[in-house]
């Protein structure tokens, strides 16, 4: 069994607190000591120079074999992506998520689908689930679009 939630709803509904659901419990040892431990730990997310991996630069395809293997995610710089477009995306994302949720309900992720608006990971009960909501839209492949919404 599978469970779909909306963040922003609970949230809104009681900012006070974390329903059980959301919660994952850590290890001590697992937590930073200090905020100078969290601080390192941001400094140290893989940077990827796209610039150089697109020209086979063989040292930026060893980082970034590494930062998969060993983070799973890497920050992306010299993308060639304009500053404008990516604040376009930014803009555009925060008008969607502040539209009601019934708006936001009309391209919900279809029973199957991986296309839409909804909880970004929907996960077994009892497990943990994220704190998020998301909006997906894949474009490439091409033949992997959805374009219905």
């Amino acid at each position: 069994m599978t469970s779909r939630v909306n963040v922003q709803e609970i949230v809104r509904s009681n900012p006070l607190q974390v329903p059980e659901k959301f919660l994952v419990s850590r290890k001590e040892e697992d937590e930073p000591k200090s905020t100078a431990d969290v601080f390192d730990l941001s400094s140290r997310i893989p940077i990827i120079d796209l610039s150089l991996l697109s020209r086979g630069h063989k040292e930026e395809l060893n980082k970034l074999d590494q930062a998969c293997k060993e983070w799973g995610f890497f920050q992306v710089v010299n993308h060639g992506v304009a500053t404008e477009v990516l604040q376009g995306m930014k803009d555009a994302t925060v008008k969607f998520f502040e539209l009601p949720l019934e708006e936001k309900n009309k391209i919900r992720f279809p029973p199957g689908g991986i296309d839409g608006y909804s909880q970004i990971k929907v996960v077994p009960e009892g497990q943990a689930i994220d704190w998020s909501d998301g909006l997906v839209l894949n474009i490439y492949p091409a033949n992997g679009r959805n374009l219905e919404f």
